[in-house]
């Protein structure tokens, strides 16, 4: 039996044999907290195997990931029956069963579960609330919207107050909605529930996770510390935890005065996003740059976006903020490739580069500067990036190669899937890949990697090619996530990106090119695995 999820990995997974499946997911737990559909995807590729005797480092993935699927979805049929089936979970088919009696109309919700959250939110959501005001037990289909108000943000749907609990599943609700608050970092509604709901946490690393980050938030640092330790004894394969610890413990201070001493040429590029290029100068404006040069390259803009800059000059008395136009738009590689070439940048010590529609932490390049100058061989440092909100969806925090085979190259995920930013990954760690909408590069390093590969014009993965470049060429690429950068992405394929069909196929072309760009040396590549993977599987 396998189980039918909202799959990412599920194609990631099923071109591997066993043995590199399971190495693919170590280094996924290595990189992130695991959510629900990877760890589904996974479970189902051990399960295509067929009844065999799997071999120990497999068994302990295969048993964590059961574990991750069974905490994340503690209302998914299918899911309790792998947890049933495999003995880890003995009493587990109770729950099952309330399910299974409780759903009303199962071929509806096995249609509607599949559904994609990003296209479908809304029919999603008329259905199950039609459902519950006819079913008010309908425990699924409760579950369900509630993860439709997860992925939009919101608060629990006001149908769900009416929702009719199942007494022998009540304790299990009232978890399921801590965690949701706790997940979104809604303290207000989380802090009132957690005296109920700490019993039956006691065996769930992720709402042991998310209840530390509340606590943290409250002040209370030794709790904090106290229930991350519960989290990494019940799960020690899941590296973030261990390096939260380590970052609350000690955390990163930004050394102030390098802002002063070291040179830096601050750059951005546009195309007709006036309002939007503003609005982000006016967030420079208000950042601690000390004397660094700004140069904005106007990308063949046709609208008043030069006027808009000019405007600007006057927010940057200790400044000089040139502008450079050109008469088309050459695309993002090539706009880097301009500004890089420019004097004042190719005369400093560092680059920074900025989105046009970003919202910056005012102090953000004393972090970034911080962290460079601790290794003379960081050539790019890069930060947390989330969408704008009350509450933070992670858009983007750092990458490593994830698959490298003469078949498939990919890079692993930005993010886990439906992630809040409720401090989890305020660490400071080395990676592969950061995103490039603020990242602060080392001048030094572009001898080794000096232009972005014009070839994926007109946007995305030229940032990814190019930290990969950086890597085997010797330089380290760091994550610095005691900095957030707000990201108004509407390009991308992340879950709330505005792409449409036409920039879809324009990334799914540059994924075709960065395959046979990197094919050649794909032996390379593979060795640029999750940083301090093989160290961590030696040690267990």
């Amino acid at each position: 039996m396998s189980i039918k999820k909202q799959e990412r990995a599920a194609g990631e997974f099923g071109a591997l044999d066993l043995g590199a499946a399971a190495a693919s997911y170590r280094n996924y737990l290595n990189t992130f907290q695991i959510d629900a559909p990877l760890a589904a995807s996974f479970i189902n590729r051990v399960l295509a195997e067929g009844p065999m005797q799997l071999p120990p480092r497999v068994a302990r993935l295969f048993e964590q990931a059961v574990k991750a699927a069974v905490q994340l979805s503690p209302f998914d049929p299918d899911i309790l029956h792998i947890g049933g089936q495999t003995g880890l979970f003995p009493n587990i088919e109770t729950v099952r069963k309330v399910l299974l009696a409780t759903n009303p109309e199962p071929q509806v919700y096995e249609e509607v579960r599949h559904a994609l959250f990003k296209h479908h939110a809304e029919d999603i959501r008329k259905i199950c609330q039609g459902m519950l005001t006819r079913h008010p037990m309908a425990v699924v289909f409760a579950d369900l919207l509630l993860r439709v108000d997860l992925y939009e943000g919101r608060a629990p749907d006001p149908l769900l107050q009416r929702f009719q609990c199942p007494r022998v599943l009540a304790p299990l609700w009232e978890k399921r909605r801590f965690d949701h608050f706790a997940t979104m970092g809604d303290d207000a509604n989380a802090l009132p529930l957690w005296e109920r709901v700490a019993p039956l946490a006691q065996g769930d690393s992720f709402t042991l996770s998310r209840a530390a980050e509340l606590w943290r938030r409250q002040g209370d640092l030794d709790t904090c510390l106290e229930l991350y330790a519960q989290a990494q004894a019940l799960d020690p394969l899941t590296t973030p935890y261990a390096l939260r610890m380590q970052a609350l413990r000690q955390p990163l201070v930004p050394n102030h005065a390098l802002v002063q001493e070291k040179s830096v040429c601050i750059c951005l590029y546009s195309f007709n996003k006036a309002q939007m290029l503003g609005e982000t100068l006016e967030s420079l404006a208000g950042c601690q740059i000390g004397p660094a040069r700004i140069l904005v390259l106007l990308n063949g803009c046709s609208d008043h976006s030069r006027e808009v800059v000019a405007r600007a000059r006057e927010r940057f008395p200790h400044n000089a903020l040139d502008i450079l136009d050109l008469p088309v738009n050459v695309g993002a590689p090539a706009a880097r490739n301009w500004l890089l070439s420019q004097p004042a940048v190719q005369q400093s010590e560092y680059v920074a580069f900025l989105d046009d529609d970003v919202y910056l932490q005012p102090d953000w390049l004393a972090h970034f500067l911080t962290v460079a100058e601790a290794d003379p061989r960081i050539g790019n440092v890069g930060c947390k990036v989330v969408f704008p909100g009350e509450h933070a969806l992670l858009q983007y925090l750092y990458r490593h190669v994830s698959v490298c085979t003469e078949q498939a190259i990919r890079v692993s995920l930005p993010t886990p899937y439906l992630q809040y930013d409720i401090g989890l990954y305020d660490v400071v760690r080395e990676t592969r890949v950061v995103m490039g909408c603020q990242h602060l590069l080392r001048v030094a390093a572009l001898k080794d990697a000096p232009w972005f590969d014009i070839r994926y014009s007109p946007s995305q993965i030229d940032d990814t090619d190019h930290d990969l470049q950086l890597c085997l060429a010797g330089w380290k690429v760091w994550y610095c996530g005691t900095v957030t950068c707000v990201h108004r992405q509407n390009s991308g394929t992340s879950v709330r990106s505005a792409l449409n069909w036409a920039g879809q196929g324009n990334v799914m072309g540059n994924d075709v090119k960065f395959y046979y760009k990197w094919l050649e040396h794909w032996q390379a590549l593979r060795a640029l695995d999750s940083v301090g993977c093989t160290a961590l599987a030696q040690a267990e």
